[in-house]
């Protein structure tokens, strides 16, 4: 019997394998009875157990359990019959009648491969992790080279989260001789939960050489890809299902759903030319959403909602569009239905802690923010929202605060070090600053801002003669950056350079911008939030 327990993806991950068990584990060696009975009592006991197992031939499951019944009424200690009435049970979904029976074989039958394993299955059937690992182990110890055995040690280890120990056990049954698509799949589940990328890719590609042609296979490989964030490699899985498959909607959907995570729109309006469903209209909208075309997007998404009005995903793109828009008083409105209809989950309050932050309702965004982060802690947007609002409100060190923890959450974040950057030298600790400058240009070298601002600091610090090369390296990146050409004319003519003060102090007056404030570039990374594509309820 193979069941499985996954909660994600369509592919069985566990596969139960007591049917090969029951239909030959009585030519496995038992261990004698503890006790002695008459005669007569073993005949009739053996005649029974005989019926049974003739009746389990026949796939006669009631008469099978029947005559181990009344096998174990003349033997209540004959092993052989409390293993089969187990398996029956278990087949029969008994599942807690099977623990009970199996654990009695394993008491009489302690040294007993099939006993052990059955036992392991029933626990794992009724999700008692720890009780199935236990006696998996013990029955891998009994027959090492047993690949089922192998292969469900792996997948209890993988749901209990031990993830490398997983993977050696997968191996291990792949080694066994048991060249099967669903030990491949898991090994590349198992790769993929421990983060190993690479290794999940090389594994997946070279399995696709044996069981690529199976096209559920190949999807279910790509869901797995897509779920564990990397939506590209999931695209090539799925492209090749629908390719096999071209009528099936479900790839179609999930190819959608990772070109959108590849932020390739287009592709995935490719594949939704004829939307079915509501999920269609959806993933529709959503591309026309990262394409700004808003107009159409509203349409979509309103066709979604015709169909499911309370989903949640679907009433959070809308309040996106609106937000967009501006409209921020009606995406509220959404945001709070969103809210009723997904209680538990931190993005509708985040997006309205965005629409509070960008009407300057600063101490409501907080408000927002602080429910957003109870759901998720770690949230490093919703940090950084946070330390925003504080911002504005004039609440310096309670900002620096909250960005210092979105820090430590994305060390590698430059765009973090640069508001942090801005923000003490707005409390006026220009040395502090210059250090963050410098880690955000460390982290992404072709950030204009922290360029601009260092070569600022080395100005006013008289350095001119360093600070042309940050400023010249900002308008290399971003070459409407008025402000740094305004600061390139102070250095320039600190240095005498009259002709180059006045080439960077006329392309300054001639992009007739002013320096923006901080209150501004925090609005502007804000609203680059509502550039990325939604996520889903968890």
């Amino acid at each position: 019997m193979r069941k499985s327990n996954s909660k994600k993806s369509s592919y069985p991950t566990f596969f139960l394998c007591a049917a090969s068990v029951l239909i030959n584990f009585w030519s496995t060696t038992l261990t004698a009875r503890p006790c002695v009975l008459d005669s007569q009592s073993a005949t009739v006991a053996k005649a029974h157990l005989d019926k049974a197992k003739r009746a389990l031939d026949a796939r006669d499951m009631r008469e099978a359990r029947t005559q181990l019944e009344l096998a174990l009424e003349a033997d209540p200690g004959l092993a052989e019959a409390y293993l089969i009435l187990g398996v029956v049970e278990f087949q029969s979904n008994e599942n807690a009648q099977a623990v009970s029976t199996l654990r009695r074989a394993v008491e009489l039958l302690p040294n007993s491969f099939s006993a052990h394993y059955n036992l392991a299955l029933a626990y794992l059937r009724e999700r008692k992790l720890p009780e199935g690992l236990r006696e998996l182990e013990r029955a891998a110890q009994l027959d090492p080279k047993n690949a089922d055995a192998a292969y469900n040690l792996g997948l209890a280890l993988l749901e209990l989260g031990r993830v490398q120990e997983s993977s050696q056990h997968l191996r291990d049954a792949q080694a066994l001789g048991s060249n099967r698509p669903d030990i491949a799949f898991n090994l590349v589940r198992a790769e993929l939960a421990a983060n190993q990328f690479n290794e999940a890719r090389r594994e997946a590609d070279s399995a696709a050489k044996t069981f690529g042609s199976d096209p559920g296979w190949r999807a279910a490989v790509g869901q797995l890809f897509l779920e564990h964030g990397q939506p590209r490699e999931a695209a090539a899985h799925l492209e090749e299902a629908l390719r096999i498959r071209p009528d099936s909607a479900q790839f179609r959907r999930l190819l959608a759903k990772a070109r959108l995570g590849s932020q390739d729109p287009e592709g995935a309006l490719a594949v939704l030319k004829s939307p079915e469903s509501a999920e269609d209209h959806y993933l529709k909208a959503s591309a026309y959403y990262l394409l700004h075309r808003l107009t159409e997007a509203d349409q979509e998404s309103r066709r979604a909602l015709d169909t499911k009005p309370g989903e949640p995903s679907y009433l959070l793109l809308l309040a996106r569009i609106d937000q967009r828009l501006g409209q921020h008083n009606e995406a509220l409105e959404l945001l709070h239905r969103t809210s009723e209809q997904a209680s538990q989950w931190s993005e509708p309050y985040y997006s309205a802690g965005v629409s509070y932050y960008l009407l300057r309702h600063y101490e409501d965004a907080r408000r927002s923010l602080d429910r957003a982060l109870e759901l998720d802690p770690g949230s490093a947007r919703s940090l950084f929202l946070y330390a925003a609002s504080l911002v504005n409100e004039g609440k310096n060190r309670e900002a620096e605060e909250y960005l210092r923890r979105a820090i430590y959450l994305e060390p590698a974040n430059a765009r973090f070090h640069y508001h942090l950057g801005a923000l003490l030298l707005r409390d006026n600790r220009p040395a502090e600053a210059q250090r963050d400058f410098e880690e955000a240009v460390r982290l992404k070298p072709d950030f204009a801002l922290p360029h601009y601002q260092l070569g600022k600091l080395l100005v006013r610090s008289n350095h001119p003669d360093l600070a042309p090369r940050e400023l010249e390296t900002a308008v290399q990146y971003q070459p409407d950056l008025a402000q740094a050409y305004y600061q390139l004319s102070r250095a320039y003519a600190l240095l005498g350079e009259a002709e180059k003060s006045a080439r960077a102090l006329a392309t300054f007056n001639n992009l007739k911008k002013v320096e923006a404030d901080e209150a501004q570039e925090l609005t502007d990374e804000v609203k680059e939030q509502l550039e990325l594509p939604l996520p889903k309820p968890r």
